[in-house]
């Protein structure tokens, strides 16, 4: 698979805990890595994702002490979707519900079957049946399917069709698949992570940065050179300011803000999650950069216990 498409997607929370028994414990997506915000370290930054982590399977919660809900608008982010099994939504709905979470079936503008809901802070989900794959496997323990199989896609609400879409072709190499009811779907292969929806709904109100909303969107690059040859399309191309580059130990990353408002990352494919723990350990300990660790006392003695 090449390595493009979305990388991971971050979403605000404002309690690190209860947003653990949701992705966990609900959703049964694995920790891939227990860490903090590396710029607030006195919270958490808690990655879910598939197998190992890999690129396209993850999606982080950035734990804001105090905060206040968001509020969804244009240039946002607006649902988040996962790759379900074949003929597993049911089965879901079942255990939303059993789980005391709310859902709905409905049909995106691309046909597919969906099941929309929304995680304990109001970060808007949904899981996408995905018809290439035929498997659909029951765990022994309790009525889940199969494990989720990573993200399917991404929505964006925005107010017209703008550069973001050239961006996404020229610089991310996703191409146009359909354009249907005000939706563009573009895709960048047909794996996790591999395609994001623009939904054009014409003026609006911007949105605000808080509890339930996502923070940034990332997409892939193979490494630090593939990701400067994008930078560099970006500034020379679309005139974009990028941020310098952000180190997170398990990737590097640039940010920028799109044509259309919404903060987008570029973060390489690795290191990896497993640069720090084993691969059967994932997730298990607190992992601090090494800027941090002689802070290990105080944070563990300010941040509430997360098993």
């Amino acid at each position: 698979m090449n390595a493009r498409g979305i990388h991971h997607v971050t979403t605000i929370v404002g309690d690190v805990r209860r947003a653990a028994d949701f992705y966990r414990g609900v959703l049964g997506l694995k920790r891939v890595k227990k860490t903090v915000c590396y710029d607030d370290p006195g919270s958490y930054h808690v990655y879910y994702g598939a197998d190992l982590g890999s690129p396209g399977t993850v999606i982080s919660t950035l734990a804001w002490n105090c905060v206040t809900a968001g509020l969804v608008g244009v240039g946002e982010v607006v649902q988040t979707a996962f790759r379900a099994p074949p003929h597993s939504l049911g089965r879901w709905a079942d255990r939303l519900d059993s789980c005391g979470v709310p859902s709905r079936s409905q049909v995106s503008p691309f046909g597919e079957r969906m099941l929309c809901f929304a995680d304990p802070d109001g970060t808007s989900l949904a899981l996408v049946e995905t018809l290439d794959d035929p498997s659909s496997e029951v765990h022994q323990d309790g009525p889940i399917v199969r494990p989720l199989d990573g993200l399917h896609d991404v929505t964006l609400n925005v107010r017209e069709e703008d550069a973001t879409v050239e961006i996404l072709e020229k610089v991310f190499d996703f191409g146009l698949v359909s354009r249907k009811d005000g939706s563009i779907r573009l895709a960048a292969h047909g794996g996790p992570g591999g395609a994001i929806t623009l939904r054009v709904i014409g003026k609006s109100s911007r949105g605000r940065l808080g509890g339930g909303t996502i923070r940034h969107v990332a997409f892939r690059s193979r490494d630090i050179d593939d990701r400067s040859e994008m930078v560099e399309k970006l500034r020379s191309a679309y005139g974009m300011a990028v941020s310098d580059p952000i180190e997170r130990t398990y990737l590097s990353a640039v940010g920028f803000r799109a044509p259309c408002g919404v903060l987008f990352e570029i973060a390489t494919d690795g290191p990896g999650f497993v640069v720090d723990e084993a691969p059967e350990r994932l997730g298990e300990h607190l992992k601090l950069p090494a800027f941090l660790e002689d802070r290990r006392p105080e944070l563990q003695a300010i941040l509430p216990p997360l098993s």
